[in-house]
């Protein structure tokens, strides 16, 4: 089998808000799509402007039949559970500073897999639609005019293995979290579904500051696959896929917060500068770093005190990218493992709220073919 990766958009500039539809050729076999937006800061700085919680919608229609459709930030956590790390991301607070983002719309159950794959050819009108929203700000935002979006699509080019499918996720329900009580989900039964994502980020907030319970049901709990604390469910994610890792540019200047991807379990420190002091770490709360530049400093080191100006790089490791938990079925993979919706009257999931101040979406992932 050969592939070849084909530009669909290169460096296109884009609207402030909009929506950009791509027509896809009828004869396209695609593996995967690698969607990057990229931006401006503001000219003085952007300390709370996320450019990936800026993206909405990464869609792959066929008129009204939605075959993909999640967030950027849902994309992503999708990619950190699927490869074991975040997409590439260059993260900066620096005004004027040049922001990345990628995520990719995986058509594979996973890498190396050949039989997976979207084919074109089997659509009247395949398109891709993604919409996008920046905050435009001297000091928490972007510049206006400067987003500009790429996507390249890997393609099979010659010797496609026969179809058996594609993995098809979507953004199943979003909801105000409340003080108690349970938010019923009621999950699709068309396909087989592979694995239930749930996010709730909210910035210095764990994800079991909102929610307490996960629990999955078939028909009025002749099966529950799943019933588990929150944060038990968190500690596991950590066991099965490890920790992940950012870097972040901080803002000129003595003191920072910085908000993360990543909502639990979270190490946070200041890259090593060139003999400058660097800065510690006061503080680190779900996904929210605090830090400053000590007021001493060892006899000898270079002349920073605690009002001298620094521009450092932070690096935060943790778990819960984008605030999510991944719940597969088995190995998420085979048609023995995954859940089969064959007999099955309904499939519920039942998340029990804890707090108000969140807005929990759930996504399905399932093998359409």
């Amino acid at each position: 089998m050969k592939t070849r990766d084909v530009y669909l958009l290169n460096q296109q500039t884009l609207n402030d808000t909009d929506t950009v539809t791509v027509d896809l050729t009828k004869s396209l076999k695609i593996l995967y799509l690698l969607v990057q937006y990229s931006n401006l800061n503001g000219a003085t700085s952007n300390t709370l402007g996320k450019l990936n919680g800026a993206v909405s919608k990464l869609s792959v229609i066929d008129g009204s039949n939605v075959l993909h459709s999640l967030s950027m930030q849902e994309e992503q956590a999708k990619n950190a559970y699927d490869y074991g790390q975040l997409p590439f991301q260059q993260l900066s607070q620096v005004g004027g500073a040049t922001v990345v983002e990628r995520a990719v719309i995986d058509f594979r159950r996973y890498r190396g897999d050949r039989t997976f794959y979207l084919d074109t050819s089997r659509y009247q009108n395949p398109q891709l639609q993604f919409s996008h929203s920046f905050p435009i700000s001297a000091t928490a935002g972007f510049q206006s005019g400067n987003g500009k979006l790429t996507v390249i699509a890997r393609v099979i080019d010659s010797g496609a293995e026969a179809q058996q499918g594609f993995v098809m996720a979507k953004e199943l329900d979003s909801f105000a979290s409340s003080s108690s009580g349970d938010h019923i989900t009621d999950l699709p039964l068309d396909f087989p579904i592979a694995a239930v994502m749930v996010l709730d980020p909210v910035n210095g907030s764990a994800p079991d500051a909102f929610l307490s319970n996960f629990k999955l049901t078939a028909d009025t709990d002749s099966f529950i696959p799943i019933n588990e604390g929150y944060t038990d469910l968190i500690r596991r994610m950590v066991t099965e896929y490890g920790k992940f890792e950012q870097t972040m540019v901080g803002l000129s200047g003595t003191s920072w917060t910085l908000n993360f991807d990543l909502y639990s379990g979270v190490d946070a420190w200041a890259a090593e500068d060139g003999g400058q002091i660097s800065p510690f770490v006061s503080s680190v709360t779900a996904n929210q770093v605090v830090a400053g530049i000590p007021a001493y400093y060892p006899t000898g080191a270079a002349a920073n005190t605690a009002t001298t100006a620094t521009t450092p790089t932070f690096i935060a490791r943790g778990a819960a990218p984008q605030g999510a938990v991944m719940y597969k079925f088995g190995d998420g993979v085979t048609p023995q493992d995954i859940f089969s919706p064959q007999g099955v009257g309904k499939l519920q999931l039942k998340l029990t709220n804890t707090a108000t101040g969140a807005t929990p979406k759930v996504v399905t992932i399932q093998q359409h073919s």
